[in-house]
Parts: C-alpha cells; structure tokens; sequence
C-alpha cells in the first residue's frame, strides 16, 4: 500500500477517500507512535472506569425500587453519563491521532489539553443524548446518527465548532461521501471490536488505530494535506 498522500477535492468533489489506503495509514502511525498512543489509551480506560463505577451508584437504586419509570430512568441516565464521558475523556486521543496526519508527534500533554475542549465536551453531550434517544427509538435511529454525527467530535476538537455546526458539518460530509465514509466507519468500528475480543487489553492497538483512521478520512473528505 503506497504511502498517504496529500489530496485534493472536498465536498464538491468526486469522492477520494479509500478504506484500505485509511486502514494502513492507521496502522502505520499507531507503530510509529504506540508507546504514546498507548499512555493516552490508558488515561482514557481509567477515566472510564471511574465514571462507569459512578453511573453504576446511580443506576441500582432506580433499578431496585418498584417503579418501572424510575428504572428505565436510571437506566437512561446512567447510560448517557457513560456515553458522554467516554466520548469527552477521548479528546486526547482525537488530538493525537488529528497530530499526526499533520506530520506532528502525540504527546501525553494532550491528555489534559484544554484547547477547544468546551466546544469538544458540549458536541460529545449532544452526540450522546441523540444516540440515547437514538437507540431507545428501535436501535436503529441510534445506528443512523452516529454515522452521520461521526466527524463531529473531530470538528468541534479541531476547529472550535459547537455541537450544532459541527453536527451539520459532519453529516454534509458524510452525505456528500457516503459510500467511501460507510466503508471506513465499519472497518474502524470493526478494528475497535476485535480489539475488545482480547481481553480489551487488544483495545491498546485498536482504538488508536480506529481514531486515526477517521482522522485520515476526515482530512481527506476536507481536501487537507495528509502527513505521509
């Protein structure tokens, strides 16, 4: 697989993006950089589990009473408390991964880097709330907009949009390449998935593999010059 090249295009353009050329590109900076990429992964793990222990505190008093409301309450609360987090404590990751298709190094600075990070964390909430309410809906609603809001953390992150801008900005690009998005959505999810098949201890590799693979896309679908 040649190495990524800077490519041209945008919106108007015939779409260039290619999932195998996004996948090696992935793979590629991941061995370049695993040793950061894996101290970010890490920070996020903990973080995770420490709101997922919390949510769980919320969630067993609702779902142990007698009312089914205050259940299925609990049980929607705790479950966009961990959605959220787990998007927001990414924002390291979303750096790092946005660095190096610049041609810059991930750095564990990025971890707490606050640039951006009101716009990132209030995309994320919105994010969150619709694929709860998207998945409450017959799962597939969930399914379709988070497909089509995928680049909106990468925007919010990168640029400084909020949660509106970014999520419009992120469905025109997936609507304007919705075949070459589609295909590197499901081999980044599906890269993640395998990764948690091996003790999630394989998430290590794999989330960070994932996340540079939609920032190649995101750069490509752009018009931006890819770092090779």
């Amino acid at each position: 697989m040649p190495p990524a090249q800077p490519y041209g295009g945008g919106y108007g353009g015939a779409p260039q993006l290619d999932v195998g050329a996004a996948f090696s590109y992935g793979w590629k900076k991941f061995q370049e950089y695993a040793k950061e990429f894996i101290l970010l992964v890490l920070g996020v793990f903990v973080a995770t589990v420490v709101v997922s222990a919390l949510a769980f505190l919320v969630m067993v008093p609702a779902i142990s009473g007698d009312s089914a409301f205050l259940a299925f309450l609990g049980w929607a609360v705790a479950m966009a408390l961990v959605i959220i987090v787990s998007f927001a404590v990414q924002a390291g990751v979303y750096r790092a991964s946005l660095a190096v298709t610049q041609g810059r190094a991930p750095a564990m600075s990025m971890f707490t880097d606050s640039t951006n990070i009101g716009p990132f964390v209030l995309t994320v909430i919105v994010v969150g709330l619709g694929a709860v309410v998207g998945f409450m809906l017959c799962f597939i609603p969930g399914i379709i907009w988070m497909f089509f809001v995928a680049y909106a953390p990468l925007r919010a992150i990168d640029r400084g949009e909020g949660p509106v801008d970014a999520i419009k900005g992120s469905i025109e690009m997936v609507r304007a390449n919705i075949g070459p998005v589609l295909l590197v959505l499901l081999v980044s999810y599906l890269v993640y998935y395998l990764g948690s098949l091996v003790c999630y201890v394989g998430l290590l590799v794999s989330i960070p593999i994932a996340i540079t693979m939609i920032a190649y896309s995101y750069r490509v679908i752009n018009g931006e010059p890819v770092a090779p």
